[in-house]
């Protein structure tokens, strides 16, 4: 029987975790004469399942690069897979090497803005140069949006030709099933939503920024988990806030909540495929985005990303331009006016269909078997 190995640092909550999961279950379903592996990296509390046809192995690499080389290796001589998958730049980077040693098949997906992503110091040059001298030598690379895919091309010398563009398999049915469910909570109106790791990259500190001067009296709700909860918590008392913030955690059913929302906010400095905003627009929430690099623009405007000074009106939400809480207020503040919820919501939704997960699932497969 054929195999494939998926590998990601773990299923922990986040995007890149939930859509390893939803593609391993549709692959499944679908590819049932393959048999699937799926090699997380790390040991963390799995907020996402997959199927028990999946074989799951479990290393413990400490988050650490040069730890995990030689038991990932050897667990792909153990596998031997035709192929291996992977998700996130550290399993990306070790998926290259030792599938180089190994004669495997190598795809890679890369799932945020490279340059953006990697921190201006002495780690962030690290991985800039670690990614530089590997990714252009795996056999295919899966960009989640065309704005990764030129960064790549253009600051990372991985051949256009190995890359391909592919969205995140978005499942509006079950979005839709999930979202019909009634909300636990009751919240003062209007409600506003955001949700993510709780990480400097998300920028919940500008949100709550904005949230502070638009004046709203309703509740921000931030679903998530992460390092700067403490520190966050602390922003909202100092902004004098804290009253009308809930940091609800990571939630099971997040999507009861965004469809009971007033407005969906995405605050990111930097996005490969941000999965929040295409669910939340299968909900028929209306939208507010940073206009980060690789995502939003595609996703509200069907563009690559272009230059904003200024809130932008879209054909499916509002961008503002990153880490500008004046230009966020303004939006959530047009955003959750009543007159505006339904013809909003409607944009949102109509947007939503451009994302089918059987088409995305197919693409995902020839991409992988290289077909």
């Amino acid at each position: 029987m054929k195999k494939v190995a998926f590998v990601i640092n773990s299923l922990a909550g986040g995007g890149a975790e939930r859509i390893m999961a939803r593609l391993l279950t549709r692959l499944a379903k679908t590819q049932p004469e393959i048999e699937l592996h799926l090699v997380l990296l790390d040991i963390e509390p799995e907020a996402y399942q997959v199927p028990p046809e999946v074989i799951v192995h479990q290393l413990d690499t400490g988050g650490s690069l040069s730890r995990g080389f030689r038991p990932f290796k050897e667990k792909l001589e153990q596998i031997r897979p035709s192929t291996c998958v992977s998700f996130l730049t550290r399993a990306n980077i070790l998926s290259i090497a030792a599938c180089r040693l190994l004669g495997v098949r190598c795809v890679i997906s890369e799932r945020v803005n490279t340059s953006s992503h990697h921190a201006k110091n002495i780690s962030g040059n690290v991985a800039r140069i670690a990614t530089y001298l590997s990714y252009r030598h795996a056999d295919q690379v899966i960009a989640v949006s065309s704005g990764i895919a030129k960064d790549l091309s253009e600051n990372y010398g991985v051949p256009k030709s190995k890359i391909t563009v592919i969205s995140n398999p978005i499942d509006a049915e079950m979005i839709r099933t999930l979202g019909a469910l009634p909300m636990e909570m009751n919240y003062a109106r209007p409600l506003i939503v955001g949700m993510g790791r709780l990480v400097p990259n998300k920028n919940f500190a500008m949100l709550l920024e904005a949230f502070a001067l638009s004046g709203a009296t309703g509740t921000l709700l931030i679903m998530g988990e992460g390092p700067l909860q403490d520190e966050l918590m602390d922003h909202a008392d100092k902004l004098g806030i804290s009253d009308r913030v809930v940091f609800a955690g990571f939630r099971e059913n997040p999507f009861s909540v965004i469809a009971a929302a007033d407005c969906y906010v995405l605050s990111s400095n930097g996005e490969g495929f941000p999965n929040g905003l295409v669910e939340a627009m299968c909900l028929g929430t209306p939208i507010v985005s940073t206009n980060c690099h690789s995502g939003p623009a595609e996703i509200l405007d069907d563009r690559p990303y272009f230059d904003i000074s200024d809130v932008t009106e879209c054909q499916f939400g509002i961008l503002v331009p990153v880490n500008d809480a004046k230009s966020m207020s303004k939006a959530i503040s047009a955003t959750v006016l009543p007159s505006q919820r339904a013809e909003r919501g409607a944009r949102a939704l109509a947007g939503a269909s451009r994302f089918g997960l059987d088409s995305t699932i197919a693409k995902y497969w020839q991409a992988i078997t290289g077909a």
